[in-house]
């Protein structure tokens, strides 16, 4: 039958009419034809759009590319390059350039192993959650207050009065607002154990996390380069390509993050409906859903991510207006309308989060998604953000911790190969842990959203499939769900 009713909701005919979303040939769950074999392609021509946008910037790129020779050295025994380092030779402060790449060598190999270090935090970092997940909690909301006094007390020594008492009502309620939500704790800590749970035993979701963050830095690039190569337009030229450039880059990055996003989506999903069940989980569940996500959820994912590119993209230029502006009351203008903008991208990525959520679960289209999304935050919106809430400090605290491990893991090898550079070295690497250390938390974040709406939407699946989990679930925050 239907799904039960969530608790204070009116009547949702469409939670229990939408088939869940699956791969090809799986078995259905149950008789009302969840994970169909053949789901159609949603959202198409913004799939479509997308890919020509993408052709569009590789033309761009190629007719304004302008071929400079470089300047080389007539040739000698030894072909150098003029660098200057505490190493560097004394003739002439030339360096040969085979110890340049020498050096690049070593920092790639510091590189490499900040990266490593990085990964291996990430899945120590889940097993520690897994099995500490309230004390996790609890710390990183003492840590919170106690940030904000810190801060406070360091303004206040310095003579900002006003400033520091600001921080000390800013750390009473970070204080207040946990003390009511303690109540809270234990249900975001069941949903963290379980989150952790499922991720040591599907890891590929963070493999593919970890292949988007190199896919953003090429396309970074590319994109750095296409808007070096177009600063000779000019006049209503360069204001067109600024916007479509602005847009390009903020609408591929969205796209590449919640492609990542749908599909460990998709693996949750699959874990909740199936884990438990008489049919067993799918083969390749995260491969399935990231199948799903490239084609038949691809426009759907193009189209909520167009939606924040926008906003950003005029955000941006509206910034950059007031910044140049020699008006001040022009200027003022543009200050409150980038606070807007800025409070509607965030609430928009907030929603977007959730939304592909339920195109990932039942392979809606964006706009049936973003309906139903609407109504489960209405119902149930102050339970996910307090969750969200609770764990996002976990999630931070993971991230910063990365960096520090990374960064150390940076000093030690500069020290052995760099030792006069060994600083900058673990600076450099502190980035590239707490980078890819945020991949990881991005992937407990989109776990947590998952589970958290198909047990909102759908309790009866778990109660059939993982009793003793619906059964601390209900325990822990009965106010979720009625049954």
């Amino acid at each position: 039958g239907a799904p039960p009713q969530a608790y204070g909701a009116p009547p949702q005919p469409t939670y229990g009419t939408q088939p869940a979303y699956g791969s090809g040939p799986e078995p259905t769950f149950d008789n009302q034809g969840k994970f169909p074999s053949g789901p159609r392609y949603r959202d198409l021509p913004f799939a479509i759009l997308f890919v020509l946008h993408l052709a569009a910037i590789a033309v761009l790129t190629g007719v304004s590319y302008k071929h400079e020779p470089a300047v080389v050295p007539p040739p000698t025994n030894s072909t150098t390059y003029y660098y200057s380092n505490s190493t560097a030779p004394t003739n002439g402060g030339a360096l040969d350039i085979r110890e340049f790449y020498v050096d690049l060598s070593k920092v790639l190999a510091t590189v490499l192993g900040a990266a490593a270090a990085a990964i291996v935090f990430s899945f120590l970092y889940i097993t520690v959650v897994k099995r500490f997940a309230r004390q996790m909690i609890v710390i990183t909301l003492i840590a919170s207050v106690v940030f904000w006094v810190v801060i406070a007390a360091v303004a206040l020594i310095k003579g900002l009065i006003i400033f520091g008492v600001i921080l000390l009502v800013v750390a009473l309620l970070h204080g207040v607002i946990w003390y009511m939500w303690r109540s809270r704790i234990p249900f975001a800590q069941a949903m963290l154990e379980s989150v952790s749970h499922v991720l040591l035993n599907y890891s590929a979701p963070s493999y593919v996390s970890y292949a988007s963050g190199l896919v953003l830095f090429g396309w970074t690039a590319l994109w750095m380069a296409t808007v070096i190569f177009c600063q000779k337009y000019e006049g209503n030229s360069n204001l067109l390509l600024t916007f479509f450039l602005l847009l390009s880059y903020y609408w591929t990055t969205q796209v590449v993050k919640n492609v990542v996003h749908v599909t460990t989506s998709g693996l949750f999903a699959s874990h909740f409906f199936y884990a438990g069940s008489p049919n067993g989980m799918p083969s390749n569940p995260t491969m399935g859903a990231l199948r799903r996500a490239m084609t038949t959820s691809f426009g759907s994912i193009c189209l909520g991510s167009l939606i924040v590119a926008l906003i950003k993209t005029i955000r941006q230029i509206v910034q950059n207006a007031g910044r140049n502006s020699r008006n001040g009351f022009a200027a003022f203008v543009a200050c409150i309308a980038v606070c807007l903008l800025g409070i509607l991208d965030s609430l928009m990525r907030y929603f977007n989060m959730y939304a592909f959520t339920q195109v990932a679960i039942y392979g809606k289209s964006f706009c049936e998604a973003a309906k139903d999304t609407w109504s489960l935050i209405k119902t149930n919106g102050v339970d996910a953000i307090i969750n969200d809430n609770l764990i996002s400090g976990v999630l931070l605290m993971g991230v910063l911790l990365g960096g520090v491990f990374s960064a150390v893991a940076g000093a030690i090898i500069g020290l052995f190969i760099m030792p006069n550079a060994w600083i900058i070295l673990a600076i450099f690497s502190f980035i590239v842990g707490a980078c890819l250390v945020t991949l990881s938390m991005e992937v407990i974040e989109s776990g947590v959203a998952t589970t958290l709406v198909c047990f909102i939407m759908e309790p009866a699946v778990l109660q059939r499939n993982n009793p003793e989990l619906y059964a601390r679930f209900m325990e822990r925050f009965p106010g979720v769900v009625r049954i």
